[in-house]
């Protein structure tokens, strides 16, 4: 029988800011940002002392499954392939991505123009 590694623990202490970041999500940019600090926040915490990690070595992709993307450097890291093929890595970053897409859908459907508005800032004085 194999041993698998588990980083629930590290899951548990990112979780309920990131639930709450979330929910309280205004645009689809926030989602993406939000989901993409604390699975890095997450990643060095569970195993930092392994692998490097930098921004953009997961990014956001509600077009994919399972929601996001690993940077070449990651899939092509070996020590981060053999963390993630003996643990629950994967089921944990599906279920924070699960929660990003689901907001990032509801506001994709329900708010489109806040999030262009986000996106796309008027230089200048905010009105409120």
């Amino acid at each position: 029988m194999t041993h698998q590694m588990s980083f629930k623990r590290h899951q548990k202490e990112v979780e309920p800011r990131y639930r709450i970041q979330i929910d309280g999500a205004e645009s689809t940019e926030d989602v993406r940002k939000f989901f993409e600090r604390t699975v890095l926040d997450f990643l060095k915490k569970a195993i930092g002392d392994r692998v490097e990690f930098e921004p953009g070595d997961i990014v956001f992709d509600p077009d994919s499954e399972p929601g996001y993307q690993l940077s070449s450097r990651m899939r092509d890291n070996e020590e981060f392939r053999q963390v993630n093929e003996a643990s629950d890595l994967p089921a944990i970053l599906a279920l924070l991505s699960g929660r990003a897409l689901n907001r990032y859908k509801h506001l994709a459907t329900k708010q489109p123009d806040k999030t262009e508005a986000k996106i796309f800032q008027v230089p200048g004085p905010r009105s409120h």
